[in-house]
């Protein structure tokens, strides 16, 4: 009698096993090439390429160097950066772009980290993007990380308030709501290896 009930408990754990849901091969793909820690940043108004000079590359290579051994994607958001779209207070397009960018990645890649960072209108690009993310979604983001903010002193949704770092450098007018550029809006690059430090403390 007690091997009649073993068997039928094998046979049960059989069935329920494959019964079982399974990641697809592209799912497990799609896994398979997710990064430790996924970085979108949003470049200045005017800026080239999508990383742009002020800022990107340095952060992006900070970043590299402080997580040595984890696998670091930095991705710029591809938007026009014009100066209308600082001036109304960010690309609306952008921050499309960013958000959806967030959401595909936090749905796809349970395990990696995101950052979501910019520069100047990029900032602003930022602070927009995180507005259309869901409370599940900005959970997954573990920094935020502005520079030359013009949206300095204005909160971050949910629990991002509270994972932010912002750099406004003394004299950089932009990060008071004016729409003045001084040296002090263009020597971020200095701060690369700060923020950088900032985000390796979260991942």
């Amino acid at each position: 009698m007690r091997s009649f009930v073993c068997l039928v408990a094998l046979a049960l754990s059989a069935i329920f096993a494959a019964a079982a849901p399974t990641p697809g091969a592209g799912e497990l793909e799609a896994r398979q090439s997710c990064p430790d820690v996924q970085v979108f940043f949003a470049r200045g108004t005017g800026e080239i390429g999508t990383l742009g000079t002020v800022i990107g590359p340095s952060f992006s290579t900070a970043l590299n160097v402080q997580l040595v051994g984890k696998n670091v994607r930095f991705t710029g958001i591809d938007y026009p950066a014009l100066v209308s779209g600082f001036l109304v207070g960010g690309d609306a397009g952008g921050a499309r772009t960013m958000a959806n960018s967030v959401t595909s990645t936090a749905n796809s890649c349970p395990n990696t980290k995101i950052v979501i960072s910019g520069y100047s209108q990029g900032a602003q690009v930022t602070h927009l993007a995180a507005r259309q993310l869901s409370s599940a979604i900005q959970d997954r983001i573990v920094a935020v990380v502005t520079f030359g903010d013009p949206n300095e002193r204005t909160a971050l949704p949910g629990v991002l308030q509270s994972r932010r770092k912002t750099f406004c450098n003394f004299g950089d007018l932009i990060c008071t709501g004016q729409s003045i550029i001084l040296p002090a809006h263009l020597t971020y690059g200095t701060d690369a290896t700060a923020a950088a430090s900032f985000v390796r403390a979260r991942v």
